[in-house]
């Protein structure tokens, strides 16, 4: 592979590359590259194609997304930083040793966060430059997840850790630490898969132990917690300011009243649920282990369609269609409107001639409609819909933030929804294999981690801490988070 990379000269890679963007410092066998015509006959287009510097022994790991930036990372520890709309490439850096794995990194205003065995690392958002590096005294088992006041991050033995990035200065301005202090630790029953989700006031933590903490984010205070019948997925979802989307393997999609504890609906899909729900504009998307994707009402989980794939994985929602890749990595395009399928795996690979089977490195796309893959030998391709040249975003900008309280406060009886099981409730069957599992479970070491009654029991609580902190923001300025 390397030897035929090498046979080709750079000056006719540019001339074979094209499109808005070229980072590359490798030259690449032509057949490597989809051709615009094969892309063409599937209504995508290049938005930018880019080459990870490596060297001989360098292999690429993973790709992920920030809301603007693209992050790549490698085998040797190396993180290589690109903007995600055009491309280029920002600048390169380590986050520490040689690894067979790469967790997901994060960004916020100033900072980009990672880490390398047991370390957690922050780098200057700019430059890449390192700013500090603290030992988690544990393995991290999913990505950080940051905003501009802490980052947080879940570890292989039940925890998850959040760190205060900022502090007050002596004029009561905020200031960024030299070294962050740790905020809180939250301990639960099993390893911490699921990435945390922030909101405005507090932050949602799903575990292998089948549940959901929602905690303040400033502070070691538990609102509620939701318990289900499987390990919690890879990340939550939400819609709007109060919705939070919890999918779990056992084969379920709840919606929870982020604010209340409320359930407003549970959508059982047929199969474990590891992917995180997509939401885009009025629709959320679930797809489960076996393929099924499903478009949901948010207001009632009610179905709009459902369609089986052969174990697909979900890629992007486009501005028409929605991209999914098959298990050999072969793209399957589903009408957005209807569900049907416009083309499966031998529609795209065989009639069309679109091969991106050497592509092994896709992310699910949580921002806008492209679509990101990469190949181990370091190319990275951007695709995007036939004139599609603004990035189209699944959430409008302009929209209130998740967790947003008004300064009146929450109402105490929400609307009523229709009546559903409550998630805190799962089935006999469900219910019996994690009786079982919490009799073989070792005890939490935190006291807060405790098994806690019905979600909906702990509602008066969270409404109290809801009320509180809206409070508090009438009678500060200040960004939550602070010490």
């Amino acid at each position: 592979a390397m030897s035929c990379r090498l046979a080709l000269a750079w000056a006719l890679a540019l001339l074979v590359l094209g499109g808005p963007s070229v980072q590359a410092q490798v030259p690449f066998a032509r057949d490597l590259i989809p051709s615009r015509t094969s892309l063409a006959r599937v209504g995508l287009e290049r938005q930018w194609l880019a080459v990870v510097p490596l060297n001989d022994t360098e292999r690429l790991l993973l790709i992920s997304r920030s809301a603007d930036l693209l992050f790549a990372q490698t085998n040797h520890g190396s993180v290589h930083t690109y903007d995600a709309q055009s491309g280029k490439l920002l600048w390169s850096s380590s986050l520490g040793q040689h690894t067979p794995l790469a967790r997901p990194v994060s960004a916020n205003s100033y900072a980009v966060f990672g880490t390398s065995g047991n370390v957690l690392i922050a780098l200057d958002r700019k430059t890449g430059r390192l700013i500090w590096k603290m030992s988690l005294g544990t393995i991290p088992t999913c990505g950080t997840v940051c905003d501009e006041d802490r980052v947080m991050v879940g570890t292989m033995d039940g925890r998850v850790d959040a760190y205060s990035l900022r502090e007050k200065g002596p004029k009561g301005e905020m200031k960024i630490r030299t070294k962050p202090v740790q905020a809180w630790g939250w301990q639960t029953s099993g390893p911490v898969h699921t990435l945390p989700l922030p909101a405005e006031h507090m932050v949602a933590l799903g575990s292998s132990d089948g549940r959901v903490y929602v905690v303040m984010n400033n502070e070691r205070t538990s609102l509620y917690r939701v318990r289900t019948g499987g390990p919690i997925g890879e990340g939550l979802g939400s819609y709007g300011t109060r919705t939070l989307l919890i999918p779990s393997a056992d084969y379920n999609l709840y919606a929870i009243d982020l604010l209340t504890s409320d359930s407003l609906w549970t959508f059982a899909s047929g199969g474990p649920v590891d992917q995180a729900p997509v939401v885009a504009g009025e629709e959320i998307y679930c797809i489960n282990q076996a393929g099924s994707l499903t478009q949901l009402d948010p207001a009632t989980g009610n179905v709009r369609w459902s369609t089986l794939t052969q174990g697909a994985q979900f890629v992007a929602v486009g501005v028409s269609r929605i991209y999914l890749r098959s298990w050999n990595k072969d793209l399957y395009i589903i009408d957005r409107a209807s569900g049907q399928v416009l083309a499966d795996p031998a529609a795209t690979k065989q009639r069309a001639g679109l091969n991106l089977r050497e592509f092994g490195l896709s992310m699910l796309n949580r921002f806008d409609d492209r679509l990101y893959l990469g190949t181990d030998s370091g190319l990275v391709l951007c695709l995007r819909e036939i004139g599609a040249t603004q990035p189209r975003l699944l959430r409008d900008p302009k929209a209130l933030p998740f967790g947003y309280i008004p300064p009146e406060g929450i109402k105490l009886a929400p609307p009523p929804m229709p009546a559903v099981e409550t998630p805190a409730e799962p089935g006999p069957e469900t219910k019996d294999k994690e009786d079982a599992a919490k009799e073989q479970a070792t005890p939490p070491a935190d006291e807060m981690a405790k098994p806690a009654p019905k979600a909906k029991a702990a509602a008066p609580k969270a409404k109290a801490a809801a009320r509180k902190a809206a409070t508090a923001k009438t009678k500060s300025a200040n960004p939550p988070g602070s010490e």
